[in-house]
């Protein structure tokens, strides 16, 4: 005899993949194994597990985008703003450290020394 067909609810399967879950842990989640899940997939949605995934992984995605943007903009975040600068439009921390006195009696040498020490142990 056959089991019962387990009930699965596709809009907290959705959802889960939305939020960047894997089928392992949907499945293990919903009590079921992945393969039920996989298998549930292609016969109540009628495509394959991997399309599906990828579909809603892709519309999480979107959503996340829009909040950041939202967050960045409408909110005024400014920790966002320069972290969204950072992702899409390559803008980076430029670091720059003079190390002159005013004066110039204090300036850096442009050259530096290095010494092997090991060397010169040996020659002992």
């Amino acid at each position: 005899m056959a089991r019962p067909k387990v009930n699965i609810d596709w809009k907290k399967v959705n959802s889960l993949l939305e939020a960047d879950c894997e089928g392992t842990e949907i499945a293990a989640y919903l009590g079921i194994v992945p393969d039920t899940l996989y298998r549930r997939c292609q016969e109540d949605n009628k495509i394959g597990f991997a399309d599906y995934l990828r579909e809603k992984k892709a519309k999480g995605n979107s959503l996340l985008k829009v909040k950041q943007f939202e967050s960045a903009i409408s909110d005024k975040s400014v920790p966002m703003q320069i972290w969204l600068g950072k992702q899409r439009l390559g803008q980076k921390d430029k670091h720059e450290l003079d190390n002159t006195s005013s004066d110039g009696s204090m300036s850096p040498k442009s050259t530096i020394e290095f010494v092997d020490t090991k060397a010169k142990d040996d020659e002992d």
